[in-house]
């Protein structure tokens, strides 16, 4: 391929890359900082620390993993989703000024940098915060009875990386207080590379066994190393497989799925492997996607993330057009499908019009 050719190949995404993060991280608050103080002059360094700061903070963290660099990824990307907020509260009022009115002045300005730091602090509260979501899931008639009364854990998306092992701290003593029987994972546990074993090594405080599968997230990543560190920490981790358990008295078959782009992923997966007569049968798949093969299969339990429940609205919106089961108990067939809202956050912490989640889940 010549020059010119791979040239124009790459300057286009660049550019439409280059708008895109403009509007979105560059744009806010240079508008409002200009409109607030007329007379404003940035220096050279606040135009490079706008321009540059979040891409910068993140690309800090995966060439220097360390607390530090982690903290500005953190502070990096949060900045970002803060901005991302400021450009929507700032968009009526610039579609208001296209009409000719000044919509858009000091005091609106002000107006709008305190309805922005109050909804940034509202976000920063919200993601701290994880509920425990009790769930009742019926036992079908073809199920074994004696599988009512299990009770279980799913963790989703806590995106270590974007979030600290002191997180994930929290998120054990709060799954173990439940006392369950068993605890699930389903997928973008990690969203760096490099994430030691001794960042995960919470989880062996976990008093129930635990089963894995693998989201993106980990596919974006160092995944075999993962999985490594995983296994080592006493952690079942189930890639495009299953295994046969007695949970108390219930015969219970988990299989694990890997995550795939692929909207049929599950159905192609599932059909080379055997489901287990007169056994519960759960499943776990990162994603929300073809549910009806797995119940076609025989599944009575399919646990998903992935969708964060949009994380910040309005993406919720937007994930709902790409994932329509984008939150709760969906009954398909004999089988019912769980999706969480994920347990942490991706990116910004921050959550808005969602709310983060360890699901307790007994079968009734």
């Amino acid at each position: 391929m010549d020059k010119p050719t791979t040239l124009r190949r790459w300057l286009l995404p660049s550019l439409v890359f280059a708008l895109v993060y403009g509007l979105f991280f560059v744009y806010p608050p240079l508008r409002l900082g200009f409109t607030l103080n007329p007379s404003w002059q940035p220096t050279t360094m606040a135009l490079l620390a706008i321009m540059t700061g979040p891409a910068l903070s993140r690309l800090s963290y995966e060439r220097f993993p360390n607390s530090f660099t982690r903290w500005c990824s953190a502070i990096g990307f949060t900045w970002a989703g803060i901005c991302f907020i400021g450009l929507l509260l700032l968009l009526p009022f610039e579609i208001i000024s296209l009409f000719g009115f000044d919509a858009l002045n000091q005091t609106t300005a002000c107006y709008l940098l305190g309805a922005l730091a109050a909804l940034g602090f509202l976000g920063l509260v919200n993601a701290q915060q994880t509920d425990v979501c009790e769930v009742s899931i019926t036992v079908p008639a073809d199920a074994p009875a004696s599988a009512k009364g299990l009770q279980f854990a799913q963790i989703s998306d806590v995106h270590i990386g974007s979030r600290s092992p002191a997180f994930l701290k929290r998120v054990v003593r709060k799954t173990n207080a439940l006392k369950v029987d068993r605890v699930f994972i389903t997928g973008d546990l990690v969203d760096f590379a490099h994430i030691q074993q001794q960042q995960l090594e919470p989880l062996a405080e976990l008093d129930a066994p635990v089963d894995f599968c693998i989201g993106n997230h980990e596919r974006y990543v160092d995944l075999e190393a993962i999985c490594d560190r995983l296994t080592a920490l006493g952690i079942n981790v189930l890639r495009n497989r299953s295994e046969n358990f007695t949970i108390n008295t219930a015969p219970v078959q988990i299989l694990g799925i890997d995550d795939a782009d692929r909207r049929d992923q599950v159905g192609l997966e599932i059909a080379k492997l055997h489901a287990e007569p007169e056994h519960y049968r759960i499943l776990l798949y990162h994603r929300p996607d073809d549910a009806e093969a797995a119940a076609s299969w025989g599944a009575h339990l399919m646990l998903c993330g992935h969708t964060h429940n949009g994380q910040i609205v309005p993406f919720n919106f937007l994930v709902r057009r790409v994932f329509p089961r984008i939150r709760g108990s969906y009954p398909i067939e004999q089988m019912t499908l769980y999706v969480s809202t994920g347990t942490g956050t991706w990116g910004p912490v921050l959550r808005l019009g969602s709310r983060g989640e360890i699901t307790h889940l007994r079968l009734v």
